[in-house]
């Protein structure tokens, strides 16, 4: 079994958590949530994509 790598994973989630408060402040007619909704969005992408690219 391999090591997870604990903050990669601390990191999916903590962008998961900032694109759904974005997601919602977007939707109740806040329109400057989209900005850090995406990146968060990005950055979680990316950590997943390596997190992945570890279990190989």
């Amino acid at each position: 079994m391999r090591s997870i790598r604990w903050a990669s994973l601390a990191t999916v989630a903590g962008c998961g958590l900032v694109l759904v408060v974005c997601a919602v402040a977007a939707l109740r007619g806040r329109p400057w949530a989209w900005a850090p909704g995406l990146v968060a969005a990005a950055v979680g992408l990316r950590e997943l994509r390596a997190l992945q690219r570890g279990l190989r």
